[in-house]
């Protein structure tokens, strides 16, 4: 849905998604190493503005772009959706290769929804195989509700995903550790890494 919230620490921000965005979005979610773990788009990118026309029409679904703060260069996209009883899930996390914005774009999505959208609880879902995604969670210090048998389909067919949950009532505790760890990276990013 269109929607004004923008958030930003101290080397990334998060933005609403543009169609002006929509090159950028099919070039990273057509590289290979990000692909394997997501169902796969066009490649055309008039497909990915007429998805986004239609994204702009749906309520609870909020979809942001990852842009370095300091040049606003494309990091990648996040977003929050299927909002309904207070809680969500969040998703669309693809980065560019070589992004340090993992610990900052998590910070930022987790706050627009405990302190933007007042959202009770937020679950994740990740492709089991991802151990890199499956392991960031876990030591943001995420909650695993389990495995989802077969909760995707992706090119090679159904895959098993890892569930987790952050309820508001850990957000504290998440949020300091997410913070720790883009406070070291901003002063990578700041000095010209």
């Amino acid at each position: 849905m269109k929607h004004e919230i923008s958030l930003a620490d101290a080397a990334f921000s998060i933005r609403p998604v543009g169609i002006e965005d929509a090159a950028a979005i099919v070039t990273l979610r057509s590289d290979p190493a990000q692909a394997r773990f997501v169902h796969s788009i066009s490649p055309r990118v008039e497909d990915q503005i007429s998805w986004l026309n239609e994204y702009f029409t749906r309520d609870g679904d909020f979809y942001f772009v990852v842009e370095r703060a300091r040049d606003h260069r494309f990091e990648g996209t996040i977003g929050i959706y299927d909002v309904a009883d207070g809680r969500a899930e969040w998703g669309r996390w693809f980065l560019t290769p070589g992004s340090l914005a993992a610990p900052a774009s998590a910070l930022l999505i987790y706050t627009a929804a405990f302190e933007v959208l007042k959202l009770s609880e937020v679950y994740c879902r990740t492709v089991a195989e991802n151990e890199a995604v499956v392991s960031f969670h876990d030591s943001c210090g995420l909650k695993r509700a389990g495995r989802l048998e077969k909760a995707f389909h992706l090119a090679e067919g159904p895959v098993d995903a890892i569930e987790h949950r952050l309820p508001m009532a850990d957000w504290p505790s998440v949020s300091a550790v997410l913070a720790s760890q883009a406070d070291r990276v901003a002063r990578l990013v700041n000095r010209g890494v």
